[in-house]
């Protein structure tokens, strides 16, 4: 269309100028020569004939546009003067005013969005949107020197989560993921959010159970291939109700009811007829202010309180290299059998401070369970055994990026061209955690010493390679070693090499 405009400016350009021309052209006089008379007869008579044929071809333009454009039909589109400029202008504004419309229908339109965050379909005001995304880990797992029998040397699809987020308007929210890692189908996450305000919002389904922080922190953005000892002791993923807000990003809180699943497990269906309410309220007092050594702190504390009647599953604990299991209620020829009967408390103070390249994570968990058992004379007992566990873990990006709880983005990723490519962003870190079993537990015959340790100790370094936002590559040395939980003496220490690639989007 704007070839059209274009052409018809040069037209009406070329029609003022043989105007022009001709309105110059005077008889010399009645003594002229009849040559020069008929010289000037000439040139009128050429003149008439361009000026017809600029006509035919305005009129010819005329008729195109019109044919091409919504609006007025032919007839009714006719140039009501001979006036080329006015004709042109015409013209002119039926161009701009089809160009304004053309530009309205694009933008209600859908708007498809490919890049670094997000593969997404969305509305032109956002108010409706659908993400897909996903991730997938490979991990490699090598044991020198460990007990074949409890750790095998390993290649394994540990995590592979298609993810479907939508928005189904403008208050609510809703989030799919199953998981086909580990040789199993699990429903991760399915639940809705309905967003009355930022200060208040409604979460029901089945999602992570809002309290450790380690534990809250996204898979694809861990410093380490697996969590550590602190969450052996913090509940994972429950169905149930949440309500959760955020006040101006310096403090959030999380409050939810569920079906009260045993301390590091998923359950896809509830294992007993209890509940439990979980709380946590998380301070970043700096995060919007000017000072820029305090924005990457937080701090909060986090805590479950619930009854678990008789059958509901057993807690076990895992070491974290391996993912064995080095605890659990199994009972002794005086207590054959076990399970859960009364209360559990859970309290989990915790923090975290990220400064330019630094990171910093530490967390304490408490958590107290009433377990019971039946003598070998059918007598009941029933014991509160409080177990204890911390971590701490720092972590600094060697290549200087800013270090967060949230995924690494480098700075230049490993992509072909560009003067923002290179090797990526590169990460080094280290953890220590540690988790003591209550003697009770032994003493009162409610786990075997020979089978189960008393405490585990774990250390782990780690070097991470980000070769852009989506792929991430990890190297895990791992160490742990254990206070008994064995026939003699202690477990065996058990040594991880670990290796893993990653994919999220």
């Amino acid at each position: 269309m704007r070839r059209l405009h274009f052409t018809a400016a040069v037209i009406l350009l070329v029609a003022a100028q043989a105007l022009a021309q001709s309105s110059q052209i005077q008889p010399s006089s009645t003594s002229s020569t009849v040559p020069n008379a008929n010289a000037t007869a000439a040139a009128i008579s050429e003149m008439q004939a361009r000026l017809d044929a600029m006509e035919k071809k305005l009129q010819e333009l005329e008729n195109r546009v019109n044919a091409a454009l919504p609006g007025p039909s032919a007839s009714a589109a006719a140039p009501a003067t001979t006036d080329m400029n006015a004709r042109m202008d015409a013209l002119e504004a039926k161009l701009d005013s089809h160009l304004v419309e053309h530009n309205a229908q694009v933008q209600e339109g859908p708007t498809l969005t490919v890049g670094r965050d997000t593969f997404s379909i969305s509305s032109p005001d956002k108010t409706y949107s659908l993400r897909i995304g996903g991730h997938f880990q490979l991990d490699g797992k090598f044991f020198p020197g460990n007990d074949g029998d409890l750790l095998t040397n390993s290649f394994n699809l540990r995590r592979a989560r298609p993810i479907i987020e939508a928005s189904l308007g403008q208050y609510v929210d809703f989030r799919f993921v199953p998981d086909f890692g580990n040789g199993q189908t699990l429903i991760y996450d399915a639940y809705a959010d309905v967003k009355i305000s930022p200060y208040f919002v409604v979460r029901g389904g089945k999602f992570k159970t809002p309290m450790g922080l380690e534990l809250l922190q996204n898979d694809p953005d861990l410093t380490f291939l697996e969590r550590s000892l602190a969450s052996d002791l913090v509940q994972n993923r429950d169905a149930g109700v949440e309500f959760y807000g955020d006040v101006k990003q310096r403090l959030s809180y999380q409050f939810a009811v569920d079906n009260g699943s045993p301390i590091g497990a998923n359950l896809a269906v509830p294992s007993q007829g209890g509940k439990n309410v979980v709380e946590r309220i998380f301070a970043t007092p700096f995060a919007p202010s000017g000072i820029a050594a305090l924005k990457g702190l937080g701090f909060g504390i986090g805590s479950s309180q619930g009854r678990q009647n008789p059958g509901a599953t057993l807690p076990t604990l895992l070491s974290t290299g391996g993912q064995a299991v080095f605890f659990s209620y199994t009972g002794t020829a005086a207590v054959p059998s076990t399970f859960t009967d009364g209360t559990m408390i859970n309290i989990s103070p915790q923090a975290y401070y990220y400064a330019g390249p630094l990171g910093l994570m530490a967390e304490y968990v408490t958590s107290t369970q009433d377990i019971g058992g039946k003598t070998a004379n059918k007598n009941t007992i029933v014991r509160a055994i409080e177990n204890h566990a911390w971590q701490v873990t720092g972590s600094w990006m060697l290549t200087g990026e800013q270090n967060s709880y949230r995924s690494i983005v480098p700075r230049k990723a490993l992509e072909g061209g560009g003067h923002e490519s290179g090797w990526g962003a590169w990460e080094v870190a280290a953890r220590y955690s540690e988790l003591r079993i209550d003697p009770l537990a032994f003493s009162s015959g409610l786990a075997d010493i020979t089978k189960s340790a008393r405490a585990s100790h774990e250390w782990v370094v780690g070097l991470n390679w980000y070769l852009n936002f989506f792929v991430k590559l990890q190297f895990n040395y791992d160490q742990s070693t254990f206070d008994g939980g064995a026939v003699k003496g202690n477990r065996p220490t058990e040594h991880a090499i670990m290796e893993r690639l990653q994919v999220a989007f």
